[in-house]
Formats: structure tokens, sequence, C-alpha cells
């Protein structure tokens, strides 16, 4: 096996491990928030090392079509399987933990499966800036489909998002905590990281500055989550941030000098600009409508003990109620 795709193994499978061990492991409560910063930003920042150590195969449509198979079929067979078996016990944490692990891998499949439809460097610019905005629209808009499913159907999206663990006590009194899900990262954003990273590779662009920046960028939403997640600004709140709006920014901005438009080529570009300014603001603006208007508070479900959360069991979905995004 060629290095990249070892080591993209080696993450998956740590990770697959921890899932199963902080599923039993509980901690001093006064050590609670430390610990939560520092697991939470271990399971974002471990994904993403893993994804862009896997970029610099050669990825061809085979090869990326053979993961994306896999890792569905992982995916799918854990969480069902583990529904099947009543999503708790060892063996049900176990299934839940190898689908986060065939996340990871159909993620990674498909990102390099739609960077083999950019042949030129260039269309990156107008594709991260139209993702960018788009991406705002789907967790800002009320009718996005992003927000009804986690607001409707919140145990559909945590079954194919990668949760995030945090230290929870289990009850008002208890000395010790344990581990469940603080916020979802959806797959969206861990395909298109993927194809993001493939093609920097792809076209020997800033690809370790790149992720020099991105990593400590998406620590930070993700600590704006955990700190400010109360937050609302407007008809928006911090528990749900647009993902792909930093991801999009950083590889441009990293890169820019990579980048030697035509005329035609900037043109196209301000036009996604401007569409993406336009569903961004769309987005936006039937939020505050939707806030404006008296409605029932939907109460999500308090999420069990357990790292991963089973499907069904977690409150707040979030990077939506909602910790994250897509």
């Amino acid at each position: 096996m060629r290095r990249p795709l070892a080591v993209f193994g080696i993450v998956v499978a740590v990770l697959f491990v921890l899932r199963i061990a902080l599923a039993y492991v509980t901690v001093p409560l006064g050590v609670a928030q430390v610990g939560s910063v520092l697991i939470s930003i271990l399971f974002v920042a471990a994904p993403i090392l893993a994804l862009f150590a896997a970029a610099e195969y050669g990825w061809t449509a085979k090869s990326a079509g053979l993961a994306v198979a896999i890792g569905v079929g992982l995916h799918a067979g854990g969480v069902l399987l583990a529904k099947a078996l009543g999503e708790s016990g060892f063996v049900a944490v176990t299934l839940l933990s190898a689908g986060q692990a065939g996340l990871m891998i159909w993620c990674l499949g498909l990102g390099a499966l739609l960077m083999s439809l950019i042949k030129d460097k260039n269309l990156l610019v107008p594709v991260a800036i139209f993702l960018a905005g788009l991406d705002m629209f789907l967790v800002f808009s009320p009718t996005g489909p992003t927000k009804m499913l986690v607001e409707t159907r919140p145990e559909v999206f945590q079954s194919v998002a990668m949760s995030v663990p945090k230290v929870v006590a289990t009850a008002p009194e208890a000395p010790r905590g344990v581990m469940a899900a603080m916020a979802y990262v959806g797959p969206a954003d861990l395909f298109f990281l993927a194809m993001f990273f493939v093609a920097l590779f792809r076209f020997q662009m800033r690809t370790r500055q790149t992720l020099a920046w991105i990593i400590p960028v998406l620590a930070l939403y993700l600590l704006v989550v955990l700190i400010a997640g109360d937050v609302q600004l407007g008809p928006v709140s911090l528990r749900a941030l647009p993902a792909l709006l930093p991801i999009g920014l950083t590889v441009l901005l990293v890169n820019a000098r990579e980048f030697q438009m035509t005329r035609s080529e900037k043109l196209s570009t301000l036009f996604a600009a401007g569409l993406a300014v336009g569903v961004a603001a769309l987005g936006l603006i039937l939020a505050q409508r939707a806030a404006l208007k008296p409605k029932g508070q939907l109460v999500a479900p308090s999420p069990k003990p357990g790292v991963p959360v089973a499907p069904g069991s977690a409150a707040t979905p979030g990077p939506g109620s909602e910790d994250r995004s897509r």
C-alpha cells in the first residue's frame, strides 16, 4: 500500500479505537472543559490530516469510485446494524465507530471523484466561491434541506454526519463526566475538503501551507461553536456556521499566486461570486423572516452518554438546534 493511503488508514484506525474507548471512559468534571476542547480539536484535526495525506495518492475515477463503494457500505452497514441491535452495548458502539470510519472513506473517494471533473486549477476559484455562498444558504435558510433535515429528522442527519465528542455530566450532582456528541460535521464539509486537497496535489499548489492554515481556522470555528454556541447574531446562531466558507477562503487566499486567470475566467468568477452573494443573502433573508414568525419551540432529545452517539439519541446537531452544518 502506498504511503498516503497507509497514513489515512492509520488515522482512521486510531479514531475508530478512540471512539470505542471514549464510550466507556469517565473523567473528573474539574477537567471537563479543557478535556472537551482537546478531544474536540483532535476529532476535527485528525480527519483533516487523514484526508490531506490521502489526497497525495494518484487518484483515478476507478479508485475513487471503489473508495466510495467501500465507504458507503461500511457506513450504512454500521449504522443499520447498530440500529437493529438496539443502538447500545459494545457491539453497537463498535458498529457505529466503523460507520464513522466508512464516512471518512466515502467522503475521500467522492472528493477525489469530483476532482476528476476539474481539469483546470483556475476553475477552483469560482467553484470555491459559489460553494461558500451555497453553504451559507443551506445552513441559514429555514427552507434549505440541511435546516429542514436537522429540525424535522435530526436522527437522520446524525446518522450521516461525523460526530465530535465532548465531556458531559451524567447528572447535575455527578462528580465525573462521560463523552457525548458535541457537534456534527456534515459529509459535504469532508468531501469538499478532500476535493480541494486532491486538487492542491494534482496541480502542485501550496499544499503544506494550506494545511498549516486550514487546521487552526477550522479549530477556531469549532471553538466558537463550543464556547459561544448559545449566541444569536440576528437570525444567525453561532451553533450553525457554514464551514465551506472558511475552507474555500483559506484555499483561495493561501494559493492566490497560483491562479493566472484569463479575461473570460475572471468574468465567470465574477458571475459565480454574484450568484454566491445572492443565494447567501436569500438564506439570511429567509432566516430573518422565519425568526420574526411566532412558532412552537422544538425540543430535541438529550444525547445519551457514549461516543459515537447512536442515531436518534443525540440532541442538538451542529459544524445544526445544530452544532454544525451539513
